[in-house]
């Protein structure tokens, strides 16, 4: 077999090395049921590398509190998402204009511009982003104050139940 990598050059595919290399290079761009069919015919590759060309999933998260922006950096960081943080809206609204963000996790009480104003800005520029409101108000509260968010979290909940709002995005 041939395979053309550049218009100058034909390389042969005679060994299991060489075919290996053409899957790890081709393979990521077909679909998940190709990929069952390709690993049958070739069980002994390493298929762990597939998950590491997925693409960082990106969350922002608004809050004016920095130990709290810190920690859920933390968190979010160690679970495998690129996590940016914004202390205001004016921040997050700069970065929601010019980076690609997945979710936002908002607070309420925020200075200058409040998080449910903030996110009634968030639906109407940003509509594919989930949004999570977090806050120390009881959900009912935030659900008040903040309708048709993807998610609420209550703060004093703790990381858990929030790492698994968020994992449900992905």
């Amino acid at each position: 077999r041939q395979m053309r990598i550049c218009p100058e050059k034909s390389v042969g595919m005679s060994t299991m090395k060489e075919e290996e290399i053409m899957m790890r290079t081709h393979l990521y761009r077909l679909p998940e049921y190709y990929e069952q069919k390709y690993k049958e015919k070739y069980d002994n590759l390493d298929w762990n590398w597939i998950k590491d060309l997925s693409i960082k999933r990106r969350m922002l998260v608004i809050d004016d509190e920095t130990h709290i922006t810190d920690a859920y950096r933390r968190v979010f960081s160690k679970d495998g998402l690129d996590v940016l943080t914004a202390s205001n809206a004016m921040q997050a609204n700069d970065l929601l204009a010019h980076e690609k963000i997945d979710n936002v996790l908002l607070d309420i009480n925020m200075p200058e511009v409040d998080g449910a104003v903030f996110f009634e800005l968030i639906r109407a520029f940003h509509q594919n982003i989930k949004v999570v409101v977090s806050s120390v108000y009881p959900i009912d509260e935030q659900k008040e104050k903040v309708k048709d968010a993807d998610a609420y979290f209550d703060k004093s909940d703790g990381k858990d139940v929030l790492r698994g709002i968020i994992s449900s995005f992905f």
